[in-house]
């Protein structure tokens, strides 16, 4: 197998990787990567920006889309944004925590997401390939209703998700294990922005 350069530190480390479009990044991102951070005793967060994402028909240029993700996550000392994706040429996630977790055995990975992705976690190419790999936290987001916190992944996985008094312990378990992170919420949107700026 070649060698994979990785973004930043890893070995004996917890790291978080939170994977998106990025379709531009903006104030939420960083809130749920914050708390996450926070909750979950993370040493790093890694985004990882998507190279493409099947799911949605409007991607928007993977420069632009990197560039926002630096400059919202830039200025954080514990936060590194990669174009590891687009290095490896991935379209999946499941390629990309595979890799990652192959090449940095010693890591202890957690998959970040916002809430709003809960619903449609199902849809994603092997997503129970994704929740047996590594461990998964969730954040709250606003507008995420009963249709997403009682998801078909919240369902499959009902029984290894853990309380949120115990997230500390998350990146030390073996997956599956999740957590779901309540708290204050950031309204912003990728979308709204996008209409906005239209």
């Amino acid at each position: 197998m070649s060698p994979v350069r990785l973004p930043g530190p890893a070995k004996g480390l917890r790291i978080g990787l939170f994977g998106g479009s990025f379709n531009p990044a903006h104030t939420g991102h960083l809130h749920v990567a914050e708390t996450a951070m926070k909750r979950l005793q993370l040493d790093w967060i890694w985004w990882i920006v998507a190279r493409g994402n099947p799911l949605k028909t409007e991607h928007g240029d993977f420069h632009a889309r990197f560039a926002s993700a630096e400059a919202v996550a830039g200025q954080h000392p514990r936060m590194i944004v990669t174009d590891i994706e687009k290095q490896l040429g991935y379209t999946y996630s499941w390629q990309t925590l595979l890799t990652l977790s192959v090449h940095a055995p010693q890591t202890d990975f957690v998959w970040l997401m916002g809430a709003d992705n809960m619903a449609s976690f199902h849809h994603w190419r092997r997503w129970q390939d994704i929740a047996r790999m590594m461990p998964i936290a969730i954040v709250a987001r606003p507008g995420v209703g009963p249709g997403a916190r009682n998801s078909k992944f919240t369902r499959t996985f009902a029984k290894d998700r853990i309380p949120e008094a115990y997230a500390p312990i998350l990146p030390e378990l073996a997956a599956p294990a999740w957590v779901y992170l309540k708290g204050p919420l950031d309204p912003s949107s990728s979308t709204a922005i996008r209409k906005a700026e239209a």
